[in-house]
This record gives C-alpha cells, sequence and structure tokens, in this order.
C-alpha cells in the first residue's frame, strides 16, 4: 500500500513532463543475425505477420530473453522465441531483438533514481525510450492497463531497492538490455577449408597469391576468412615445419588470438624458410567472433607461401 501511494505521488507530479522523440542509441534489435536455436528450451512460431508481435510474444512469455522474426512466404512469418540466447550466427529475411531481464519484484525507486516519466502504449515503447538514453537509463517500470497508472513509463538510473510485486499488480520492472558492438566481418567471409592446408599435412606447391599459376583452390585474394571444415578451426599459434601445408614456405600465426567476443586485434604471420622461422611476415587482422575467429588476410609476397590451418588453438611455442 505504501509503495503504491509512493509510486501514484510521483507518477502525478511528472505527468506534465514533455514527452521528447528521442532517437534510440542503444541498439535493441539487429538485422541478418540470430543466434543458436535449442529444440529443447526455445520456442518457434508460425504466422507470425511482423516482427513487432514477434518481440511482444517475447515479452510476454517467462524466460524470453531474445526473439528473431523472419520473413516467410509460406508460413507468412516464423517467430523464434530464445531462452538463452548466443553464438549469433546470420540469417536472411530476418531481424532479432534482445529483451530486457526482469527484475525480482518491482523498482522502489526514489525521486534521484527517476529519469523521467512518459505516456506508452506497450512495454515496446517503454523499452524504446529507455534505449534513447544511453548510459543513463539502466532500469524501467512499465503500469500496464491494470496497474495505479495505466500505460506510463518511468525511466531510472537505478533499481537498488525492491518490493514484492504482488503488492503492485501489473507494473513490470525490467533492466535494458543492448546488443554488444558487433563486428560485420563475423558474418561476412571466406573459407579457407582446404584440407592440404593444414600443418599436418606435407610438402606442395600452392600459393596464396591470387595471380599466381598454383593458386590455393580456396584463396580469393585479400578478404576476411574463416579457418573450416577439414581445414580446421584456426592459423597455428605454434611455428610451422619448413615444407609443410601444401606449400614450401610454410605460415603460422606469431601472436596470440584475441580473447574477448568481438576483439579485434593486429598480428603477423611468419613464414618459414627452414633456417629463419620468421623468413618474412604479413601483417594481419584477428577478431574473435565467439566461437570461431576470423582473419584479415592479404595476398602472400613471396611464391609459394601459404597459411597453414589447424584444428586447434594452440599456445604461442616454438618446434625444434
Amino acid at each position: 500500500t505504501m509503495l503504491r501511494t509512493f509510486n501514484v505521488a510521483i507518477c502525478l507530479s511528472l505527468l506534465s513532463l514533455c514527452v521528447g522523440q528521442d532517437v534510440p542509441s542503444c541498439p535493441l534489435t539487429m538485422k541478418g543475425v540470430t543466434w543458436h536455436f535449442n529444440n529443447d528450451t526455445d520456442y518457434s512460431m508460425v504466422s507470425v505477420p511482423n516482427k513487432y508481435l514477434c518481440y511482444e510474444k517475447c515479452l510476454k512469455t517467462e524466460g524470453c530473453r531474445g526473439a528473431t522474426w523472419q520473413l516467410n512466404d509460406i508460413a507468412q512469418g516464423v517467430c523464434f522465441l530464445f531462452n538463452n540466447p548466443k553464438d549469433l550466427r546470420m540469417c536472411h529475411y530476418c531481424e532479432s531483438a534482445i529483451a530486457p531481464i526482469p527484475v525480482d519484484g518491482v523498482c522502489n525507486s526514489s525521486d534521484d533514481d527517476i529519469i523521467d516519466m512518459y505516456d506508452a502504449n506497450n512495454e515496446l515503447e517503454c523499452i524504446k525510450r529507455c534505449a534513447s538514453k544511453p548510459g543513463e537509463c539502466q532500469f524501467y517500470s512499465y503500469f500496464g492497463e491494470g496497474s495505479v497508472l495505466p500505460n506510463k513509463c518511468m525511466l531510472l538510473k537505478t533499481c537498488a531497492d525492491v518490493t514484492n510485486a504482488e503488492g503492485c499488480p501489473d507494473i513490470h520492472s525490467k533492466q535494458i538490455q543492448c546488443f554488444p558492438p558487433i563486428q560485420k566481418e563475423c558474418f561476412n567471409y571466406k573459407e579457407l577449408s582446404d584440407v592440404s592446408r593444414r600443418e599436418d599435412a606435407g610438402a606442395g606447391n600452392f600459393c596464396d597469391k591470387e595471380d599466381s599459376e598454383s593458386v590455393s583452390p580456396d584463396w580469393v585474394g585479400k578478404s576476411w576468412y574463416r579457418v573450416t571444415g577439414k581445414a580446421g578451426n584456426f592459423i597455428p599459434v605454434i611455428q610451422a615445419y619448413y615444407q609443410r601445408c601444401g606449400t614450401e614456405y610454410s605460415g603460422y600465426l606469431n601472436d596470440s588470438h584475441p580473447e574477448n567476443q568481438w576483439e579485434n586485434k593486429n598480428a603477423t604471420v611468419c613464414f618459414t624458410d627452414g633456417e629463419n622461422p620468421c623468413a618474412f611476415e604479413k601483417d594481419i587482422e584477428v577478431t574473435n567472433c565467439g566461437t570461431y575467429h576470423v582473419y584479415l588476410l592479404d595476398d602472400v609476397d613471396n611464391c609459394n607461401s601459404r597459411y597453414c590451418t589447424s584444428a586447434k588453438l594452440r599456445s604461442n611455442q616454438r618446434n625444434e
């Protein structure tokens, strides 16, 4: 009862505040990406005509932390709901939204915690309001039709004090979530998949140079590359032997991989000639995409030279 009286007093004092049209700076949605779908914990629904209905279903579904709506002419739109969204991947004709995290109760906020109060026809509008104030708005309380202040949105800096939701019907307090900065190269890359690239493969005359007569079958010139298939998963972080990897001068990463998701770093690939472990080198970039890495590779300067690959990520050590 005290909380209800407290909230009403605050809300009534803020009703005269001007409502601005802020542009969201915290990305709530992202086109062209989705998450790994787990058949045991995630859900899908057909005949969902638009993304907004899909996102609203997520907000009303307990445990939903993300949603993807995908255009499908046959099913008139498919809505995927994720309980534990992870492992981002590309998708066509789709858009995903990351859901806020519910507070265990209702935020009992002081005047200092409150940023603003707005009219909001639904919770999605409230989420957008909070997202329009990145770094300032961390939580919000949406007052639904059955609350003391129907269709109001309270933006909050913090939610340190929480009260039992049973005494506050149809008030939804949640913590805003935004898509992290995503490196586009994680979803737009070529593949190095030739098995003869592996560090344990023998000598050959392949060369990672686009105009070479012996150009590698999976080489297309300067681009972002992901190591896939029988080639493995990584450019090895260990000195490759001379005349391995289907070439003469074997190339290995003379550096570490970035450890954090979406982290990008400059690195160097060394090519060994049998006597000098780094007879010549090539500057590259490496990006951590969460469950895999991608490499910005350019044509080698000397043929026959090639970027080696490996099935495992290993520490920076040297073969004798």
